[in-house]
């Protein structure tokens, strides 16, 4: 029973720690101001998504060639912009460097009819729109569970 215990927790350590950060990160790809985009916008709606917007929204982000370095991770990014007065949500894949703030895209600059009202990057999946679960988080969470219903 021990044995069988320790090579379940073996094997849930394992796939943790495999899930590292070149593992692919899903993110939502879209603006509020493209054709049928209107889901996009403030708040995110997931309900009047069609199966062909989540199909082409909802997408991997992994590196593009020759921008991975060892201080660079994929991330999501939600921007929200008033151009020419209107407000414009956009949800994107985005590369940054590990130790920027989640809020530093903020401060990046943009012509004058351009204010940017709020900008930030997560790296869980969905986390630029709809909510979702970290899988190392899920990983480690099992393993505690599995230690403790075992051992």
């Amino acid at each position: 029973m021990v044995q069988r215990g320790f090579i379940l927790s073996a094997v849930l350590v394992i796939t943790v720690f495999v899930n590292n950060s070149d593992a692919l990160l899903k993110c939502w790809r879209c603006s509020s101001d493209a054709t049928n985009g209107q889901f996009c916008a403030d708040p995110f709606d997931q309900e009047i998504i069609t199966d062909q917007q989540r199909y082409w929204s909802y997408v991997n982000c992994t590196y593009a060639y020759g921008v991975k370095t060892p201080t660079t991770r994929p991330a999501c990014k939600k921007l929200v912009q008033e151009i020419y007065g209107k407000i414009v949500v956009s949800r994107s894949c985005f590369y940054e460097d590990v130790s920027d703030a989640t809020d530093k895209c903020s401060r990046d600059n943009y012509p004058s009819y351009i204010r940017t009202l709020h900008c930030s990057t997560c790296t869980t999946d969905g986390c630029n729109g709809a909510s979702g679960f970290e899988p190392v988080m899920v990983m480690i969470f099992i393993a505690a569970l599995t230690k403790l219903f075992i051992f």
